[in-house]
C-alpha cells in the first residue's frame, strides 16, 4: 500500500532527547529561583504570560504561537473551540493547527483537558450525552462537525489509539484487518497484503508473522498496543491520534513505541498527548503546553523546552509546578 509522500528520513531522537532532557535538568539543579528571575529579567527571555491571573478573573487568556509552527502546512485546523460537560467548560477557546506530516504532543498537568481535545479531533465525546461545542475542527479544510458528515468515514481518515490496549477478541490476523472487513474487503490476496503491511509498520510483524491466527489476547502488553497502532493504520488514516500510548508500558515497550513513532513520521501526521515529558523531547517536532482547558504556548518542541516565550512554560516544563 504505496503513499503518495515518502517517509521523512528518520532522525537521531534518542540523541535530541539525551541533549534536551540534560539541558533541562541542568536548568532545573543549577540554578535557584531568584537567579533564574534574575536572569530571565536581564535577557528578556521569557514574560509572564498572566496565566493564572486570567483563570483567577475569568479573562480570556491570549497564548504564543511561535512562528515556525503557523507558516506548517496543516492537515488539522482548531479555532476557537470551546467543549463543555454539562455547565463545566473543559476547553476554553483553543485554535491550533496540526501539520501534515509531523508529531506533535500534547503537554500539560493532569486536568489540562489534552485528551478532551485529542478526543474532540475525532468526535469521539459524541458519545458523550452532556457534551456541547462552539467553534471548529477541519480535517484538510474540511469542518469535521459539519452538517451531513458521516462519522464512522471520519474516524476511517483519523485513526485512534488509547492509553491502555485494547485488541479485539479474535486473531490477531482479523484484528489487523478488521477495518477492510467492515469496508466490505473479502479478496484474500489484499487482505493478506493490508495485515504484512501494517504489522511491519508497526514493527510487529517478525514477532507474530507464524502465529497470525493466535489470539491477539496472548500477546504481551507492548505487543498489543502496537497491534492496535497496526489495526489503526490498516485504514490507511491522514491523522493518527495516540491517547498516552506508552502509560501502561515497561521502558522496553516504551521504547519499541517511541521508535515506531519515530518511523511513523512523515507517513502519518501524529498528535500524541503524553505526560513524560522526556517522551515529548525525544519524539515530537512541535509541543503544545495547554494548563485548564487553555492553550498556552505552541511551538517546536527544541524552542519551547530550551527557549520558551512564557515564564508559565518555563516553569512547567522543568518541574517547578504541574
Amino acid at each position: 500500500m504505496e503513499r503518495d509522500h515518502a517517509l521523512t528520513p528518520k532522525r537521531s531522537s534518542d540523541a535530541r532527547g539525551v541533549a534536551l532532557a540534560s539541558a533541562m535538568t541542568e536548568r532545573t539543579e543549577s540554578r535557584t529561583p531568584l537567579i533564574a528571575t534574575l536572569e530571565r529579567a536581564e535577557t528578556g527571555r521569557t514574560r509572564p504570560g498572566g496565566l493564572f491571573e486570567c483563570i483567577a478573573e475569568g479573562r480570556v487568556f491570549e497564548p504564543v504561537i511561535h512562528d515556525e509552527v503557523a507558516t506548517d502546512e496543516a492537515v488539522v485546523e482548531v479555532d476557537g473551540f470551546d467543549l463543555w460537560y454539562g455547565d463545566t467548560q473543559a476547553l476554553h477557546d483553543i485554535s491550533l493547527s496540526v501539520p501534515k506530516g509531523k508529531v506533535t504532543a500534547l503537554i500539560g498537568p493532569s486536568g489540562c483537558g489534552k485528551s478532551t481535545l485529542l478526543r474532540s479531533v475525532n468526535r469521539m465525546n459524541d458519545l458523550i450525552d452532556s457534551v456541547r461545542i462552539d467553534g471548529q475542527i477541519r480535517l484538510s479544510g474540511d469542518s469535521i462537525y459539519g452538517r451531513g458528515v458521516d462519522v464512522i468515514e471520519l474516524r476511517k481518515r483519523i485513526g485512534m489509539v488509547f492509553q491502555k490496549p485494547n485488541p479485539f477478541p479474535m486473531s490477531i490476523y482479523e484484528n489487523v484487518v478488521y477495518s477492510l472487513r467492515i469496508d466490505g474487503v473479502r479478496d484474500r490476496f489484499t487482505l493478506d497484503e493490508a495485515c504484512e503491511s501494517s504489522l511491519r509498520g508497526a514493527g510487529l510483524w517478525d514477532e507474530v508473522k507464524d502465529r497470525l491466527q493466535n489470539s491477539a489476547l496472548a500477546l504481551s502488553g507492548g505487543q498489543q498496543q502496537r497491534l492496535c497502532i497496526a489495526r489503526a493504520i490498516a485504514a490507511e488514516p491522514e491523522v493518527l491520534l495516540l491517547d498516552e500510548p506508552c502509560s501502561a508500558l515497561d521502558p522496553i515497550a516504551t521504547g519499541k513505541i517511541e521508535d515506531l513513532i519515530d518511523d511513523l513520521e512523515g507517513l502519518y501526521s501524529v498528535l500524541i498527548v503524553t505526560h513524560n515529558m522526556q517522551q515529548a523531547s525525544r519524539v515530537s517536532d512541535n509541543t503544545a503546553f495547554m494548563y485548564l482547558g487553555r492553550l498556552v504556548e505552541y511551538g517546536p518542541t527544541e524552542s519551547l523546552f530550551l527557549s520558551p516565550r512564557l515564564k508559565e512554560t518555563e516553569d512547567y516544563v522543568t518541574g517547578r509546578f504541574g
